[in-house]
């Protein structure tokens, strides 16, 4: 048994996957060893505001990549290097002019969100300079992932958050007491990143002149599907908590935030799987391998998903009960639906690879349309005629019908064949 275990730890798969596991689950526990700081320290409503911040930020990634995140990963084993490069670069123009773009709109209805979801003047410049530097985050790590740079994944990983964890609690101390600390630190860190990635970028000639206009309609056709595809994933996963802002005010959205940032380590750790998974798993779709060949990763990366959920209600029942503000106390059970909801979404996401990767325009697209319908009308129905306890519930219902779905485009186009 022991030569067993010291083969499989030797093995380099085994390190990738504890490497990205690990990168994953210690940025979040950086992240959560500073929580309750932020928690003591920041009113309910700041943290209602950097709620909306970063909820936000979820919202519009999709919008200004228009599935550019999604082309960089499938066509990185389907291109040429000198092809991919050209694909990147020219993909890499449309989320510098959307983000452009939104700050006049931002302007234009700036009293409006102001009323409906405490949006801050701040918000007109910062958001969309955030947009753009998360974007650049996000390729850097699919292009250290697809080229199996686990370490430099693992080390980018940690120093975003540790940057943005000092910066915040330095800004918070001793600038502002309040969101905005928090939120400048998150756009420090992302620029450092940005800096980095360009760098990388280039060096690995990834980044070059030829801009093809014909590539650039492609990519902007795709991204519709693309868009309405992360539009999906936002209203699945994020769009909860406006509806909170909105029907019952900033200092009841802390609490169910912070409810939703417990649950958020199922997907931390669903995405650091996925990092490692991702690229064997489009490998073997583009090898055209049958399900026999691929049945057991899914089995045991939902293995690995249940396994987390129980670690995280034992971590979390202790942090409500001796880390929190007593005030908080009394919303855990919040956490404990949110969790069963995110170990859902975990295994929908799996299933979701199959379709992303072969580009299924109509396919995404009824996809998507059907997952932010459903959202909505779950969500609103929630909110309008029950409480937000019915809306954590709301959640579970969504994750199952889409969970369905994702099984059933799967199955039509021959996953499990």
């Amino acid at each position: 048994m022991l030569q067993k275990l010291q083969s499989l730890v030797q093995k380099n798969s085994f390190k990738q996957v504890g490497l990205y596991t690990a990168a994953g689950t210690l940025a979040k526990v950086i992240s959560f060893a500073a929580l309750p700081f932020f928690v003591n320290v920041l009113s309910e409503g700041d943290i209602g505001i950097l709620n909306i911040f970063n909820s936000s930020i979820v919202f519009l990634t999709p919008i200004i990549s228009m599935g550019v995140l999604y082309t960089i990963s499938v066509d990185f084993f389907k291109l040429p290097k000198e092809d991919y490069a050209r694909v990147f670069s020219t993909g890499f123009l449309i989320p510098i002019v959307f983000s452009i773009l939104l700050v006049p709109v931002f302007y234009i209805f700036r009293e409006p969100l102001l009323r409906t979801f405490n949006f801050q003047y701040q918000f007109i410049w910062l958001i969309p300079l955030c947009l753009l530097l998360n974007f650049c985050y996000e390729a850097y790590i699919i292009l250290l992932r697809m080229n199996n740079k686990a370490r430099q994944f693992a080390f980018m990983s940690l120093l975003k958050i540790t940057v943005e964890i000092s910066l915040s609690i330095l800004l918070v101390v001793y600038v502002y007491q309040n969101w905005y600390s928090r939120a400048l630190s998150y756009m420090i860190s992302a620029a450092l990143i940005g800096v980095l990635f360009f760098i990388f970028a280039k060096r690995n000639g990834f980044l070059v002149r030829k801009f093809d206009k014909k590539l650039l309609k492609e990519e902007l056709s795709f991204g519709l599907s693309g868009l309405l595809l992360q539009t999906a994933v936002f209203f699945i996963g994020t769009s909860d908590k406006f509806f909170v802002m909105a029907f019952f005010g900033k200092e009841q959205a802390g609490f169910y935030s912070i409810a939703a940032v417990f649950a958020s380590v199922l997907f931390i750790i669903s995405a650091s799987l996925m990092q490692y998974l991702q690229p064997i798993l489009y490998k073997k779709f583009a090898e055209k391998q049958g399900w026999q060949n691929l049945k057991g990763l899914y089995k045991k990366y939902i293995l690995a998903m249940f396994g987390t959920a129980v670690l995280l209600v034992i971590f979390t029942w202790f942090a409500y009960h001796f880390l929190l503000k007593p005030s908080y106390r009394d919303y855990i059970n919040y956490f404990y639906i949110l969790c069963g909801s995110g170990f859902i979404w975990s295994v929908s996401n799996l299933f979701l690879q199959y379709i992303i990767f072969h580009k299924q325009k109509k396919v995404i697209a009824w996809f998507s349309v059907m997952s932010i319908a459903v959202a909505l009308l779950v969500n609103y129905s929630m909110v309008h005629y029950f409480d937000m306890r019915a809306l954590c519930f709301g959640q579970v219902i969504t994750n199952v019908l889409v969970l369905a779905a994702s099984l059933y485009y799967s199955k039509r186009l021959k996953c499990f064949e």
